[in-house]
């Protein structure tokens, strides 16, 4: 019974927890963002060492980062991405070469 007791509570202790923390992803989008405003723009490798987290992980942020506008991503090189502090205005516009059209 007493043990039933304080498995309840653990579980309800856990359960406050969560509600009032930040979601995981939350708070490793910041910790990116942070990253990228002190160091500059930096490769998903350079992310993950930096942030000491998984490829996943880092690439799963920047994903939710660029999509919002608060990242960019360039090509320096083909197959290596940059990311970077998006603008100010959120979006990039892109322009479609007249072949395209």
């Amino acid at each position: 019974m007493v043990r039933a007791f304080a498995e309840e509570t653990r579980a309800e202790q856990i359960g406050n927890q969560a509600v009032t923390q930040p979601s995981n992803s939350q708070s490793l989008d910041r910790k990116v963002l942070l990253l990228l405003r002190r160091k500059g723009a930096q490769t998903i490798e350079g992310l993950t060492m930096l942030a000491g987290i998984g490829w996943g992980q880092a690439f799963l942020s920047v994903d939710r980062l660029s999509r919002t506008g608060k990242v960019s991503l360039t090509a320096p090189y083909p197959s290596e991405y940059r990311v970077s502090v998006g603008r100010a205005s959120g979006f990039t516009k892109v322009i479609s070469p007249p072949y395209c059209k």
